[in-house]
Parts: structure tokens; sequence; C-alpha cells
């Protein structure tokens, strides 16, 4: 069996960023990424085509690197002001990420 792509802390460091996908999709994309099963193996065990075994991974692996890892995520009050200037830096450093990304 070959090496899994991540290790089950470096699956647990990205679970922030996994909130907006659903409990299974998370926990079949563990068992790939992290188990080192096949998708052809979980979609025989799950009843699910590989093919959707195959998106459900994508979409974790796309969560996972939609921003830089060392990233946090803020949510907070404040006025309306300061919230359209946060707003304004956030999508700044966003294309700014891209572009080194692209680079």
């Amino acid at each position: 069996m070959p090496k899994p792509p991540m290790t089950a802390a470096e699956f647990e460091s990205i679970q922030p960023r996994l909130g907006r996908l659903t409990v299974d999709t998370v926990q079949i994309a563990r068992r790939v990424l992290v188990e080192g099963k096949s998708q052809a193996q979980i979609a025989e065990e799950t009843g699910l085509t590989r093919q959707r075994i195959s998106k459900m991974v994508q979409r974790v692996m796309s969560a996972a690197n939609e921003f830089p890892p060392d990233w946090e995520r803020v949510d907070e009050w404040m006025p309306p002001e300061l919230a359209m200037r946060v707003r304004a830096l956030a999508a700044e450093a966003r294309t700014t990420a891209q572009e080194k990304k692209h680079a």
C-alpha cells in the first residue's frame, strides 16, 4: 500500500477549514488521505461510486488549500466602516497570496 498523502496530525490541522463540508465527506476523505485506503475500496464499502469518492477527496483538498496554512479565521463584531476596511484588507491579502501561488 502506498504511503498516504497526509498524516493524522496534518489532517487534524486542516479541520477548521472543512466546516462547510459534510461529516461524511470529511470522514471518507480521511480514509483515503490518512489511512491510505483506495477510492475503489471505499466505494465498495459505502456503496458510493468511485467518482463520488474522488469528488469528496477533491473537495477536502480544495478547502484545505484555499488559504495559506498559517492564515487564521477572524470573526468579530465591529462598526460597519471598520468591517469594510477589514474586508478590503482580506481581499488584498487573498489576491497577493494567489499571485504568489501562481508565480
